[in-house]
């Protein structure tokens, strides 16, 4: 969703102690997103899964339908953030900034459903990484927010499209619904992130070339940025 990079290192590493202080929405966040515990001898896995876990479980979800993700970027994990909206942000270190970490909201610590929606939104934004203030195309929000719904519905938490609470959104997911029933749908999207790089700097032409048949109208809602 929004994207930027900080520069503030430096100053964050040179805080006084005192200027410190937990944020107490965060004590109570749901076992379940954040702590592994050792499974039983019958369950067949090692520990419980937890936010971290749930993104490489999602990131192959997406990357066997949308092809590998881009290894230039190093995934550092998944946060919470006081925005009100769920982000990918791009830090930067000693100048360097070839990383990414998923941010969900305060309201996804304690609300498994949302947090998995938010996060399996974010995880299509981490195959092509677009950088620090680059926009999204409604291609790639409505490809988010589809594939947040599909994954919902794999796993056996499907909400379906009313759980879309902002108009945008789901405004950007109606507009990729009919490319969703091609059958070309999945080697569209993967032929646009190898000629294009990604999801982001695209053209109604590429949209057209992608899936012939597209309207010059269709095409132009779907490149256009969101």
């Amino acid at each position: 969703m929004i994207r930027f990079a900080t520069y503030a290192l430096a100053a964050l590493l040179t805080l006084a102690p005192q200027t410190a202080r937990a944020d107490g929405a965060f004590l109570h966040a749901s076992p379940d997103l954040t702590v592994a515990t050792p499974c039983s001898a019958s369950a067949g896995c090692a520990f419980s899964w937890t936010l971290a876990s749930r993104m490489g479980h999602i990131l192959r979800f997406a990357e066997a339908r949308y092809g590998p993700r881009d290894r230039n970027w190093t995934l550092l994990g998944v946060e919470f953030t006081s925005r009100p909206a769920p982000q990918v942000w791009y830090p930067t270190f000693d100048g360097i900034g070839d990383s990414v970490i998923v941010q969900l909201t305060r309201s996804a610590a304690t609300d498994e459903t949302r947090a998995l929606f938010q996060l399996s939104h974010e995880v299509v934004h981490l195959l092509s990484p677009a950088g620090p203030g680059a926009k999204a195309s409604v291609l790639e929000e409505g490809l988010a927010t589809y594939t947040s719904l599909e994954y919902l519905d794999a796993i056996g938490k499907g909400v379906g499209p009313g759980y879309i609470s902002s108009p945008r959104y789901e405004a950007a997911y109606r507009a990729i619904s009919p490319l969703a029933k091609r059958p070309d749908f999945e080697s569209g999207i993967r032929m646009l992130r190898t000629t294009r790089g990604g999801l982001s700097n695209i053209s109604a032409g590429d949209i057209q070339r992608a899936w012939p048949g597209v309207t010059a109208r269709q095409a132009s809602v779907l490149a256009a940025d969101f």
